[in-house]
């Protein structure tokens, strides 16, 4: 079973990879062919809220380390010959986030223990493993969340028969489709992906040769995220004006505006009004004060949907970015859009709406040249952040005679000159198209080839201001870059930089 990184095969030719991936859309397709689109969409939708809760347990603060231990220890995979585990977990759910919660959760865990049986009965040993325990799932679940989104942008077309889905059937259905036809899918992509960008570098193929897409928690990479910018005066007076929230949801309308808030205080510095993000806040506000549904659910007929676009004078990419329309499920999988189509209505939730308008501030500010830069000084600091935790000295060196550097440090006696290139592109913009990402890392290996060897000839600077005379030059790239050089470093592979280190070291002495 192919993972989302998996590896080059001795089948890896073109053709052959270009087969198997037709092969696999075929299959998704056909495997949801039979089914009843309007009970398929419904019930899958109730599914993803129920797998969104459980991934956000993790987060609930109960300030009962027992109850926590017990949460994340439920023995998932034994529910269905000791349902009464459940009893204690379920009751103190209930209490916490109300009955439907704590029926949702019991649906999903009973499902989850359905499928770990049929998983390790047909010998899919990591897919049954996930569902362990209740921490497990959450983990499986997390890791699994962009495949879940591409299956419900599927459904209201691919589905097309008359079977009807019923709501405890749903994951005894849809696992196996990502488990053994989808992942593969995304398999034999990647795989494509690797081949075309080496085959473009003049690189041999590889048996073994992996794309380091994601960064660390299954997350998508992106120029600079939240969490990494400090906020401003503006900002915090901004965040004074959050929504209180109820104690007894996960998730609510007022968390998903509060969402938007947070996005507007966090980059306040770049003006996101003057950008095609506020009529996304204004439209997704709007959307969750007047079209939604007990706290959660969001429908909006076409007319209003349209109304209200025109009354916030929303871009025609806007308007495009709503509803995901191209075939396919590797298009499927490239959508952030919030919108299903299904009995002639859009429907969507708190949480796809958060989805979408965090991604569509980060495409909103990835082009503006201002934010750029701030970005790139936030990503160096980022980069220095974490090689401090793996022992590595950071100087206090940003220029020497007119002569720029981003992150010096300096462990055991040796220079470590990195350069962190902030480079970015929108995954969904080359995922799914093989020769584009080819051509873009192509580009980008180049250049930054070019710019180790601009480092080496100035590294005389370095080591005359350190008083060092050993030195090595890495480049630290935002993008998630193929290529054979071990000096350019993928951020989604920073936590293990010190190794790389090492290897380099090694590598100098043996020759």
């Amino acid at each position: 079973m192919f993972e989302p990184t998996d590896v080059l095969t001795a089948s890896s030719t073109e053709s052959a990879l270009l087969s198997r991936i037709a092969n696999q859309e075929r299959q998704i397709a056909d495997a949801l062919a039979p089914y009843e689109p309007r009970s398929a969409t419904y019930a899958w939708l109730d599914t993803l809220r129920a797998m969104e809760e459980c991934i956000n347990l993790a987060m609930v603060d109960w300030d009962d380390d027992d109850f926590e231990k017990s949460l994340v220890s439920l023995p998932v995979a034994s529910l269905l010959h000791n349902p009464s585990c459940l009893d204690d977990v379920r009751d103190r759910l209930a209490a916490r986030f109300g009955r439907n919660f704590g029926i949702r959760f019991t649906r999903l865990v009973t499902q989850g223990a359905s499928i770990a049986l049929a998983f390790a009965r047909n010998g899919i040993i990591d897919a049954a493993a996930g569902f362990w325990t209740v921490g497990t799932m959450m983990g499986y679940l997390q890791s699994r969340r962009r495949h879940f989104v591409g299956v419900l942008h599927m459904l209201p077309t691919a589905c097309r028969g008359s079977q009807v889905v019923e709501p405890l059937d749903t994951l005894n259905i849809f696992l196996p489709i990502i488990e053994l036809s989808a992942l593969q899918l995304m398999g034999a992509q990647n795989a494509l992906i690797v081949k075309l960008a080496r085959a473009r570098l003049g690189l041999p193929e590889r048996e073994r040769a992996e794309l380091a897409m994601l960064d660390p928690l299954f997350l998508e990479p992106e120029r600079v995220r939240m969490a990494e910018m400090p906020m401003t005066e503006k900002g915090v007076a901004m965040v004074a004006s959050r929504e209180p929230l109820r104690s007894d949801r996960l998730f609510s309308a007022a968390e998903l505006r509060n969402d938007i808030l947070m996005d507007e205080a966090a980059y306040a510095e770049f003006d996101l009004k003057a950008t095609d993000f506020a009529a996304a806040a204004a439209l997704v506000r709007r959307l969750s004060a007047d079209f939604i549904d007990r706290d959660f659910w969001i429908v909006i007929s076409p007319t209003d949907l349209d109304a209200l676009l025109s009354a916030l004078n929303a871009s025609s990419a806007l308007r495009s970015a709503l509803v995901h329309t191209a075939p396919g499920y590797l298009a499927c999988l490239s959508t952030y859009a919030p919108f299903v189509s299904i009995d002639n209505v859009y429907r969507s939730t708190v949480t796809l709406l958060s989805r979408f308008i965090y991604h569509w501030r980060a495409q909103s500010l990835d082009h503006r040249k201002r934010f750029q830069i701030r970005a790139g000084f936030i990503f160096e600091e980022t980069v220095a952040v974490e090689l401090k935790q793996q022992d590595f000295v950071v100087q206090d060196i940003t220029r020497i005679s007119r002569h720029e550097f981003d992150v010096v440090t300096v462990r055991d006696g040796v220079i470590w000159n990195v350069q962190c290139k902030n480079n970015f592109i929108d995954l969904d913009r080359v995922e799914s198209d093989a020769t584009r990402f080819a051509r873009y890392n192509y580009g980008l290996v180049r250049a930054y080839e070019r710019a180790l060897a601009k480092e080496r000839d100035r590294e005389h600077l370095l080591k005359a201001k350190l008083s060092l005379d050993a030195i090595q030059h890495v480049v630290v790239s935002r993008f998630p870059v193929i290529t054979d050089n071990p000096r350019i470093v993928p951020f989604s592979r920073i936590t293990t930089f010190g190794m790389t280190a090492n290897a380099l070291l090694g590598a100098d002495a043996s020759t």
